[in-house]
């Protein structure tokens, strides 16, 4: 790319040029008269010929001032309203993503909270699973991801463990004594790789399971929600279902939480720790899951 004439110069050039003099240009930048014709002369060394004539009243653009204002003009007041736009998005909004159960189960019903705590400042949902967050594809301020933490070159805040448990109706939890009965059941997974489940069948002593029919959903919300139903029973982290079962139309049938290895994690660039919306909202999740 060729060099570029100064900012300040381009600014004092166009303020001349309205204002047809360095008098009027120097009051509208708030400048010593002294200041604005020095980069004037600079542009003016810059292209290598005069871009004003001075008269008796002030100043006039020669051809080359003339060929240049309309460009210069325009391209100022891009970046002035570039700038207005980023600097109100900046300030105004906050764009968060979340894992699509998380939001839904946990962080909607918050929301009023959020938005008392940032007050003036949108917040706009998005939902995403993603165990490898990535800010090159989305316009996400900050996502909140899953997995085991350790993904390079981003701030990653700790939120809290996944700990899971088998949720099921109250009438299906009756027919279930102990884990070897889930042979019988309808195991609801979220995932074609069925870990959850197995993660929790070995802790809970039974890895051989055999017998119990499968239904692959798209979400773990799906997973509980089918299970409201009495479609089978679903495995889930508790903490974010404590709504439902407060409410008995999920039960968990046995109790026997296991880790599964994973957690949740508020992730985003470090060129944007000290945006006062990120930071604000970091203080706010952390207290909200901890509290």
């Amino acid at each position: 790319m060729p060099a570029l004439p100064p900012l300040y110069a381009l600014q004092a050039f166009l303020a001349a040029a309205d204002c047809g003099s360095f008098t009027g240009a120097a009051t509208r930048l708030n400048l010593t008269q002294g200041a604005v014709s020095r980069q004037v002369q600079l542009l003016e060394e810059y292209y290598g010929c005069p871009l004003f004539v001075r008269v008796a009243r002030g100043l006039t653009l020669t051809a080359e001032g003339q060929q240049l204002l309309a460009p210069v003009r325009q391209a100022l007041e891009t970046l002035a309203q570039a700038s207005t736009r980023v600097r109100r998005g900046a300030a105004d909004v906050l764009r968060v993503q979340f894992p699509p159960t998380m939001a839904v189960r946990w962080f909607l019903p918050r929301l009023p909270a959020l938005q008392a705590a940032l007050p003036g400042t949108e917040i706009r949902v998005a939902t995403h699973w993603t165990d490898a967050p990535d800010f090159s594809n989305t316009d996400a301020d900050v996502i909140i991801a899953h997995g085991k933490g350790g993904w390079p070159q981003l701030v990653e805040v700790p939120l809290m463990r996944e700990r899971l448990v088998p949720l099921c109706a109250p009438q299906l939890a009756a027919g279930l004594r102990e884990p070897a009965d889930l042979a019988g059941a309808t195991l609801l997974h979220a995932t074609a790789r069925h870990h959850e489940w197995l993660t929790w069948l070995r802790g809970a002593g039974v890895p051989d399971l055999q017998g119990a029919r499968e239904q692959l959903f798209d979400t773990v919300d799906m997973c509980v929600q089918s299970a409201e139903r009495g479609l089978g029973v679903a495995i889930a982290d508790a903490a974010l279902f404590t709504d439902l079962i407060a409410s008995g139309k999920v039960v968990k049938p046995f109790d026997i939480e296991v880790d599964s290895g994973n957690g949740y994690f508020l992730t985003y660039p470090p060129q944007r720790r000290e945006q006062r919306g990120i930071r604000l909202f970091e203080e706010w999740l952390v207290s909200a899951l901890r509290g």
